[in-house]
């Protein structure tokens, strides 16, 4: 049985780190803007992305969750765009922190699809796969992105995404690729 001490501790090690993720968030969002409405527009539907992977978390007692899911909840409120979103890989679990940066980058990547990329017209998918390369401590999780169908892709100036995730440019669409330590991301 946890105590109410250290449950008190481990409230105020979480909210920490959401309001870590708030202050980035809106720092990114500041910086982006072209005016202060679409800095509005933006932090408010980034906080709404975080709100929906906080709600995924609190459904699993804030455990691990199921890549599946937490896939399906970050591209849900997408709805007008479903059917031409694929998602395919299988059940990975992601701890809490993973799992709020995949969400937030969800969110980025179906936003930049609409305005720009293969949701912004009438013919282009997104494929969104991912798998587990090898096993063991050395398991890798491979994750893709990949746009088709959407108007011709230029590479924009500002990058965003850090670490071992790379962001390709063919004229045919965006494709996002993620690789990192599973053991990185179950945490």
């Amino acid at each position: 049985m946890v105590d109410t001490e250290t449950r008190i501790r481990e409230l105020e090690h979480r909210f920490r780190n959401i309001l870590t993720v708030v202050r980035s968030l809106v720092s990114q969002s500041l910086q982006a803007a072209d005016s202060i409405e679409d800095a509005r527009s933006t932090i408010d539907e980034r906080l709404e992305a975080l709100g929906n992977a906080t709600e995924q978390l609190l459904s699993h007692n804030w455990q691990a969750a199921p890549l599946p899911a937490l896939a399906e909840n970050a591209l849900g409120h997408f709805t007008l765009y479903a059917e031409r979103l694929r998602l395919d890989g299988p059940t990975v679990t992601i701890g809490p922190r993973a799992a709020m940066t995949l969400t937030l980058a969800f969110h980025e990547l179906a936003t930049n699809a609409i305005k720009y990329g293969a949701l912004s017209n009438e013919a282009g998918t997104i494929e969104l796969t991912w798998k587990v390369l090898d096993s063991g401590t050395e398991a890798e999780l491979w994750m893709q992105w990949a746009e088709r169908g959407g108007p011709p892709v230029v590479r924009p100036e500002r990058r965003g995404l850090r670490g071992r995730a790379e962001m390709e440019f063919p004229a045919s669409g965006v494709v996002w690729t993620l690789l990192a330590p599973l053991a990185a991301v179950e945490l």
